[in-house]
This record gives C-alpha cells, structure tokens and sequence, in this order.
C-alpha cells in the first residue's frame, strides 16, 4: 500500500512538474469529492487531498503562468505581421498651388474616398543574445515555479499526514478514557460493595465517585478533541464533510536509520526549494545578459505591401528595408538597469545561503526529534506494562483489606497516565518520521496498517 502511494504522489508531481512545466490537470476546477470510506487509510487521505485541495491549483495556475511568459519571450524570434485595411472620405478644398501663389477659395464641400490596405511584415535579425536571455530568463522561472509546485504538493503531503496522525492520536485517546471511565465504575462498585458489608469506610466511595466523574469528564473533552482533530485532517485534505469516518490504529514503525551527513546531502539534493533556488539564481543571471544587451544595437529587417488608390483598381506599392538601432545615450537607463539585475542576483544567491542554512537546521532538528521519540516509545511501552502489573496487585490487595481506596486511585490514573504517553509517543514518532522526511525532500508517507 505504501509503494501505490509514491506511485500516486509520483504521477501527481509529474503533472505538475511535466517536461516542459506543463500545467497540472486540476489547474481550472477541483474534481468531485470522492466517497471517504468508513476506516480512512493515510494513502486514501493523501489521494483525498491529492484531488481537491485548492493550494495546488494555485500553484499550476502559477505553472501555467509562467509557461506563458515563456511562450511571450520566445515571440521575440518569430516575424511580427500586422495588416491595415481602411476607406476614407474627405475633401480636397485647395488652398495653395505648389508655386505658393494664392489660389481662388474653393468650398464647395465635393468629397472623395480613398481605399488603404497595407500588410506589414518586421523580423528581429540580431540583438547581441538579448532576446534569448529573456527566454532564458523565463524557463528558468518556470522551472522554479516547477520545484514551488513541487513544494506546494510535500506541504499538502505533510500536513494530511500530521493531521491523520493527530486524528489517530485523538482517536486512540478516546479508547483509553473509555477503559479508564470502565475501571474507575468497577472500582466504584466494588468499594460500594465493601461498605455495605462494612469492611471499608464512606471515604472509599466518595473517592471512586469522584475518580469516576474526573474520569467522564476527561472522556468529554477527549471525544471533543477527536470531533476537532477530524475536521482539522478535513481541512488538510481541502475537503468538507459531515461524513463521520475513522482512521487506522497505527502499526509499529519500522526501524528507520540514517545519518546526519546523509539526510543533509539527500535534502540539498532532492528539496524542491533548492531546486527553485537554483532556477531562481539562473533565471538571475540571465537577466543581468539581457539587461546588458541593450547596449548594443539591434539589427531588424521589414517588409510592407500597399493597395491603395481613389477608385478601382487600387495601385500596388512594396518596399523592403533593414535597420540598425544603436544606443547611444538613454539617460543611464541601461545602465542602472545592468545594476539592478546584478543586485538582484547577489540577493538570490544570497537567500540561498538563507535557505541552506534554514534546510540544514530542519533536518537537524528532524533527526533530533526521531532519536527522542523512537526512545520515548520504547519506554512507554514498558510504562503501561508495569502500570496494568501494579493496578493488578493493588486491587488485590485491596479487595483482601490490605490496601486503601487511595492507592487504587494512584494506580489507576498511573495506568491512564501511562497509557496517553504511550499514545502520544506512537504519534511523537510518526510525526517525526514523515517530518524528517520532508526535511529530506522526500514524499513518502508511512505504511498504512492494512
């Protein structure tokens, strides 16, 4: 189940992505909600969120956008073709012969019309590599829009998995207050039974009675905290629902080892904000060739045909012509402009350093947070066994009359105690895996237990 997962992911990204940063297929409209399933696995949630949530239909519209401005700077190369077509009425009232002498007023208000057409060819010969650094320019901005796309669907992928995980957490809460609310009566009835035959004192059931109201009320606030962690993970998956659905029990977690050096050097690799890093820098200097070609002169070549005339047939004329644009003074537009676009590169390069220094301390936090947890879990597990032995005994003891109502009450709450740290370090764990692997730049959630 784990590997059709990545498989799903995969293609996912692989839409977004594409070869040519080709827009994803959810771009214009989310799809229909599809049926959530009574027992939601992790995979089903991720697919869920996968389908619907609108963040990554925001990030192929950005795809999409910057496609199209590569598809603008790339017009540069191709021939500009405009066409005019026009009839127009007027007078000719004289008023000066070619010599200059005066000539006799003429108003009488006669009118002709003249037939314009004209087809206009313009073709960019050379521009000194300006033109080309803007397409330049522009692919390497989609292709950062490519890794921000990327980074957009490992967000959507770790937010379902912490909130699933915060579900299970919630879930499994409940189970434990339910049992602890079960003993809690249990002790109830039994210290009832000792005081009718007045081997133990009233204290002993007002203590249970007290245990057993705490005991309801912290089933209340787990069941609410299930309610809030179930429309948080509707959330992560962009979804609205009033379906009620559970997820899976969590299974014990494979053992996951790597080290510091490895997971820095999978992170650098694979993080798709260092990749849009990377573009962003290009795509900055790029920019900075482009800016200085415009210190250069263009070489441009045109074409036009013309039909026109008073009356039919219109009279035909052509001319072909080249031109060279040199840039002599622009006010130091050019210049500034060259300024700017290197400024602009040593800002990225250097948010660049930012962010390697931001990767490196998640992975190390990361790392740090999954050694802490996988201990933690291996002493809860312990904790609850040692906790269920010493409620044992202790109710023994005090069903013979060896123990008191306040030793069962420390016992008990020890186990329910023990048993919350439990659920909480199975989840501490999770959390910590599937965030160190973000940190690494990898998409894989956990193995569902089905």
């Amino acid at each position: 189940m784990g590997r059709k997962m990545v498989v799903l992911v995969a293609i996912t990204v692989g839409l977004l992505v594409g070869e040519r940063g080709g827009v994803a297929v959810f771009a214009d409209e989310p799809k229909a909600l599809q049926a959530i399933p009574e027992v939601l696995t992790l995979d089903k949630a991720v697919e869920l969120a996968l389908s619907n949530h609108p963040s990554l239909r925001v990030a192929s519209g950005t795809q999409a956008i910057n496609e199209a401005l590569v598809g603008q700077a790339q017009a540069g190369f191709y021939p500009q073709v405009s066409a005019q077509s026009g009839y127009q009425r007027t007078t000719a009232n004289p008023t000066r012969n070619f010599t200059g002498s005066p000539l006799p007023r003429s108003t009488r208000g006669d009118t002709f019309g003249y037939y314009q057409n004209n087809v206009t060819l313009n073709q960019l010969l050379y521009d000194f590599g300006t033109t080309k650094s803007q397409v330049d320019t522009a692919r390497f901005n989609l292709q950062a829009a490519n890794a921000n796309a990327e980074t957009t669907v490992q967000t959507v992928v770790i937010n379902v998995q912490q909130a699933y995980f915060s579900l299970q957490q919630a879930q499994r809460l409940v189970k434990v207050n339910e049992e602890a609310l079960t003993q809690f009566k249990q002790h109830l009835d039994l210290a009832r039974g000792r005081f009718k035959a007045g081997v133990a004192a009233k204290v002993d059931v007002t203590t249970a009675e007290v245990d057993l109201s705490n005991a309801q009320l912290n089933l209340i606030t787990a069941k609410n905290n299930a309610l809030v962690a179930r429309v948080t993970l509707n959330n992560a998956m962009g979804i609205q629902t009033a379906v009620p659905y559970r997820v899976q029990d969590p299974v014990l977690p494979e053992p996951y080892q790597v080290s510091l050096d490895e997971a820095v050097a999978r992170a650098m690799r694979l993080r798709p904000e260092m990749i849009s890093q990377r573009a962003q820098e290009r795509a900055a200097e790029a920019a900075i060739k482009a800016a200085q070609g415009n210190f250069f002169p263009t070489v441009t070549s045109s074409a036009n045909y013309s039909y026109n005339g008073v009356e039919f047939p219109l009279v035909y004329n052509w001319s072909v012509a080249g031109t060279v644009n040199i840039p002599i003074f622009s006010g130091f537009l050019t210049k500034q402009q060259v300024a700017q676009a290197r400024a602009n590169l040593l800002k990225t390069k250097a948010n660049g350093d930012v962010l390697g220094q931001t990767i490196l301390l998640e992975v190390n936090q990361a790392l740090l947070n999954l050694e802490a947890a996988r201990e933690r879990l291996k002493l809860t597990a312990v904790t609850v066994e040692q906790a269920k032995e010493r409620l044992a005994l202790v109710e023994g003891r005090y069903k013979a009359g060896l123990s008191n109502a306040v030793e069962v009450t420390d016992a008990e709450v020890a186990l329910v105690t023990a048993q919350t740290n439990d659920v909480v370090a199975m989840s501490s764990y999770q959390a910590a895996k599937a965030q160190l692997d973000r940190a690494m730049g990898i998409i894989t959630p956990l193995r569902s237990s089905s």
